[in-house]
């Protein structure tokens, strides 16, 4: 295609849009209405460069009104009334020096043009006749054109001397239409909305729901900031809003989808109470900031939901942190023109000729407020800062002595575990103990004596028990295995212990009478031949010991009795001496003889030193309370023998352990079965 082609292309396709846009911006027909004195009004359509054809009259323009209006009663169209006030002109007035006026038919033109962004004008040439013509002679002219709501539109009227230009932005549908014809068009095109509110809440209602309801949109407004399109929920006729976003300018707007037209609702308009929640939205911050003129100064930036008048000053915070005076001077104020959309928020900012002060706030006051809002003191907080700091390393260093204090606790409380154990199992010496009783019916007296060697056992002490043996008795006997035990205890000390029962008592006075019908020499042969015996067991060829030891004057050296205060060993038929044979051996009753029991069970120690002697009593005090508190559990009585008529060369040595009786809670422990059963530590108390 040739450049002459193809330009003449583009000139045809320019006129064609021209033509389309022209006929779009021209809504219906014009109506004329012509005032009083005027005669054969008509309307033709001009070119808006082109002027009026001849003749243009001797009447002038002397004010053009423009008028937004609803096109008829029965509905709600945009119309622009367009009223044109005319007077005779100079021209009339030389051509007729006396001013009597003229009945003359002359025909006088007026050009009306009307022009709206980004499209071109149309214009009409309006043609009357006056009835008369003098100087004081004055006429109406109204033409009425159809535009759009929320449209600019600048009209341009034209005479043969004179040419006004007016400007107009039409309001919007609710501004122009009465109420009535208002809602029934709004109720055709547009959902309908109702709004109510509580102190938190803000509900949405829809009252116009089609019976096949399409999408429906909505968004919230403040002034010119508009909110994200939301789509409302489907088959509910209601949503709820927090009430923070009160504000008087918030509007609500709904839609259908593919529609244009938008329903605007503002329920908080001019309310008070929506002033008041606002206030919570409106505020001021402050910073140290270069001036346009280049010196240092402080900046301000307000924030406001709405376009409202406000006000901004300086106020200087007294020494205590209480009032705050304002700075003379200070106060500026900020206008509705002022503010500025930014970031879904209305913004304006100002300064402030003066330097930083650790005093200086800023408070802002929007209308319908009473006071200025709370002081923001950016300044201020250098000192905060430091307190805080003060504050942060006061607690640390609180926090860094409390876990000295706690740690040395926990090692200090292992090292002087550690240390009373060695200074008890130094104590006691770690001697051998030999546990004897007779076959008893009670079942209770084998938990106590197994419980009884597992505690010596942790306080460091051998123990031989015939309840743990019971394979070696078996290849051995009772006699040789109650040899070997003594042998053993011969070489590394310690004592026999005999668990005082009423089985035990019962067995000694038989064992006694028996002894006393024969001869030594036939005791000896017990002693030999234990076949003989009708107690062919550990604690009848001890018996044969104990008194081949008091025969030898060393009775008490190898053996003890020992009773468990909650066993007590009620001699059959009341209370009685012990048995003879019991004679010179030394009685303990546990727990309550705790620390006597182990004194001699660790035997006499020559020591030199007293601090040595000291350690050693303090050692065996803190084993007696351990020891105690383990026994506690078995021996919960208090029942205790007493002996009558039985000297205490006898009984052995029965001294109450002053201090260590205690008196524990029971708390029932099953002993191990065997020694090969691990023992723990004992708690020291």
């Amino acid at each position: 295609m040739s450049p002459s082609l193809r330009m003449g292309a583009h000139v045809v396709a320019v006129l064609v849009w021209l033509l389309l846009s022209a006929g779009a911006q021209e809504k219906g027909t014009s109506e004329l209405s012509c005032g009083e004195g005027l005669s054969d009004c008509r309307m033709t359509k001009v070119s808006f460069r082109d002027a009026p054809p001849d003749p243009y009259g001797s009447l002038n323009i002397t004010h053009v009104h423009l008028n937004a209006s609803h096109c008829h009663s029965a509905s709600c169209e945009p119309c622009l009334q367009i009223e044109i006030s005319l007077q005779v002109g100079a021209d009339f007035e030389k051509q007729s020096p006396d001013g009597s006026g003229d009945d003359s038919d002359e025909e006088a033109i007026v050009k009306v043009c009307l022009s709206f962004p980004g499209s071109i004008e149309f214009c009409r040439a309006i043609h009357f006749k006056p009835a008369y013509m003098g100087e004081s002679s004055k006429y109406k002219l109204r033409l009425t054109e159809r535009v759009d709501f929320k449209a600019p539109v600048v009209v341009t009227a034209d005479s043969k001397e004179t040419q006004m230009v007016k400007n107009i932005t039409f309001p919007s549908e609710k501004d122009v239409c009465p109420s009535k014809l208002f809602n029934d068009s709004q109720g055709r095109n547009v959902p309908r909305l109702h709004i109510y509110y509580t102190e938190n809440l803000v509900w949405l209602q829809l009252k116009n729901i089609p019976s096949k309801q399409g999408k429906i949109y909505w968004e919230m407004e403040w002034d010119d900031i508009s909110g994200q399109p939301l789509l409302w929920p489907t088959n509910k006729s209601e949503i709820v809003i927090p009430s923070y976003l009160i504000a008087p300018c918030l509007c609500f707007l709904a839609w259908f989808d593919g529609k244009d037209t938008k329903g605007k609702y503002c329920p908080f308009t001019n309310k008070t109470d929506a002033l008041r929640r606002m206030q919570n939205n409106v505020s001021v911050t402050m910073a140290e900031s270069p001036l346009r003129s280049g010196d240092t100064g402080l900046s301000w930036n307000a924030t406001s939901p709405c376009k409202v008048q406000a006000e901004v000053q300086l106020c200087k915070k007294d020494m205590a942190g209480g009032q705050c005076e304002e700075v003379t001077g200070s106060k500026q104020q900020l206008n509705e023109t002022g503010w500025k959309a930014v970031h879904r928020v209305h913004w304006q900012a100002g300064e402030f000729l003066l330097q930083p002060h650790p005093q200086l706030c800023v408070q802002v006051k929007s209308e319908g407020m009473v006071s200025f809002s709370k002081p923001q003191c950016p300044f201020e907080t250098h000192r905060e800062r430091w307190i805080l700091l003060l504050l942060v390393g006061f607690i640390l260093i609180c926090l860094t002595i409390l876990g000295v204090y706690l740690i040395q606790g926990v090692l200090k409380g292992y090292v002087w575990r550690w240390l009373k154990d060695v200074d008890v199992k130094g104590a006691v010496g770690g001697g051998h103990v030999m546990l004897l009783y007779p076959p008893d019916d009670d079942k209770r007296l084998p938990e106590l004596l197994c419980h009884l060697g597992s505690s010596l056992q942790a306080l460091g002490f051998t123990v031989s028990l015939d309840l743990w043996s019971q394979g070696e008795l078996s290849v051995l006997g009772p006699v040789p295995w109650l040899h070997s035990r003594l042998d053993r205890l011969k070489r590394q000390g310690g004592k026999v212990v005999l668990v005082l029962t009423q089985t035990t008592w019962a067995r000694a006075e038989e064992w006694g009478a028996c002894s006393c019908e024969n001869n030594e020499e036939n005791i000896t042969g017990v002693q030999g031949d234990s076949a003989s015996s009708r107690h062919v067991d550990v604690f009848g060829a001890s018996l044969s010991c104990i008194l081949a030891d008091y025969l030898q004057g060393r009775a008490g050296e190898r053996f003890m009795l020992v009773q468990f205060e909650s066993l007590p060993p009620a001699p059959p038929g009341g209370y009685r001496p012990l048995p003879r044979l019991f004679c010179g051996l030394h009685l303990y009753s546990l727990p309550s003889q705790s620390l006597g029991f182990l004194t001699e069970l660790a035997g006499s120690k020559q020591i030199a030193s007293a601090s040595a002697r000291r350690k050693r009593a303090g050692g065996l005090r803190m084993a007696s309370r351990a020891f105690a508190k383990r026994l506690s559990g078995f021996t919960a009585g208090t029942n205790v023998l007493h002996l009558a008529g039985v000297s205490p060369g006898c009984v052995g040595r029965e001294e109450e352990d002053s201090g260590e009786i205690l008196l524990l809670e029971p708390n029932l422990i099953t002993p191990p079965s065997s020694p090969d059963t691990a023992v723990g530590k004992m708690d020291w108390v």
